[in-house]
């Protein structure tokens, strides 16, 4: 387990004391309280958040990390919104010209219908692109039903423990080029696959929220190829709408561009505010 989920969490566990002002506050400050809590919050929420790290010396490197969502839910609709990015460079001490070690950038969209409590039904649409991995721009497209097997709710809108599973039909298309260290056009690949994802949310406590997100795409037509990305992201409130936050993400590719290897992992910290 990664050393920063384990400070997260002892950070998270420290016990918050009451103020002078909490204990002799008034029964009628007390209700005006209860009555805020109870309010709606309206269908719309939202976050976004920003990570960055530098290096001298020795190596001199640069990576800057960005992430936003927004989300609507209703007792029958869902829409889900998603961007995400990334810019790295970096350099040796005796090298001028620098290397360019990240640079992606994604937005994807997902409308989810309730039948019931149990099942539902959801499209998805996503691009992407990562130049260090010769990907110019993926396409993808999913229809599919989902399984929610458990859902707690402590307000209207925030999930204090959620299960959801997914199987789909899925389609991508991967226009490739290759940037470095010659820019060339690369073949294009399609992949028509079944989808199979899982959804979970989990409130450690009021101030730790675990989330996770996978999916998995073995190709049908082509079956030496399989798509697999998973973002596991911790958060640790520090106020009610800013948050330290850890993400891990894992993107498998069994067949990707010529001479990129197969598995991408990364590992990022930053901080998030929520809108």
């Amino acid at each position: 387990m990664s050393p920063l989920f384990i400070l997260f969490a002892a950070m998270a566990q420290t016990p918050t004391p009451p103020s002078e002002a909490a204990d002799a506050s008034s029964p009628a400050s007390v209700a005006s309280a209860t009555e805020d809590e109870d309010e709606d919050e309206g269908p719309w929420t939202g976050s976004a958040g920003l990570g960055a790290s530098m290096f001298t010396g020795n190596a001199r490197a640069f990576t800057i990390t960005g992430d936003a969502m927004a989300e609507y839910e209703s007792p029958v609709w869902a829409l889900t919104l998603e961007a995400d990015g990334a810019y790295g460079n970096a350099a040796s001490e005796d090298e001028e010209e620098r290397e360019v070690t990240a640079l992606t950038l994604g937005g994807w969209a997902r409308g989810d219908y309730r039948f019931t409590r149990l099942l539902s039904a959801y499209s998805f649409l996503g691009l992407e692109t990562d130049h260090p991995a010769s990907l110019e721009l993926r396409t993808e497209v999913e229809l599919g039903v989902g399984l929610t097997f458990l859902e707690r709710k402590k307000k209207k809108t925030e999930k204090e423990l959620f299960l959801r599973t997914y199987l789909g039909a899925s389609y991508a298309k991967d226009r490739r080029f290759q940037y470095t260290p010659t820019r060339e056009d690369l073949p294009n690949v399609t992949l028509w696959s079944p989808a199979v994802g899982l959804a979970f949310r989990y409130d450690i406590n009021e101030r730790v929220h675990l989330r996770e997100d996978a999916i998995v795409l073995p190709g049908i037509f082509d079956n030496t190829r399989v798509l697999l990305d998973s973002t596991t992201k911790l958060s640790v409130h520090l106020t009610d709408r800013f948050a330290l936050t850890t993400y891990f993400e894992l993107q498998h590719d069994s067949a990707p561009a010529a001479g990129k290897v197969k598995t991408d992992t990364s590992l990022s910290v930053g901080g998030e505010l929520e809108i």
